[in-house]
């Protein structure tokens, strides 16, 4: 139902290498974080994001994100990635 309302016809794998490729490339705010919309990812649950950080060197933040996933080397609240 949510790709017919967003029209992202995209697999789970080409929104993962999506989301591997904004890590690697996105600029960080000054705060340090990489602030990521989870709507472009609609298949990719928050902890999925979080191991694909991991695995980027990066970690995800748990709290106080208001409707973003952010991503950063030292986080407050760590997702777990298991």
């Amino acid at each position: 139902m949510y790709k017919r309302a967003t029209s992202d016809h995209s697999t789970q794998e080409e929104q993962e290498e999506r989301l591997r490729e904004a890590l690697r490339t996105s600029p960080s705010d000054r705060r340090g974080y990489i602030e990521v919309a989870p709507e472009e990812y609609p298949d990719v649950p928050h902890r999925r994001a979080a191991r694909i950080a991991w695995e980027t060197g990066l970690r995800a933040e748990a709290v106080g994100n208001r409707g973003s996933w952010r991503f950063g080397e030292k986080v407050v609240e760590e997702v777990p990635h298991d």
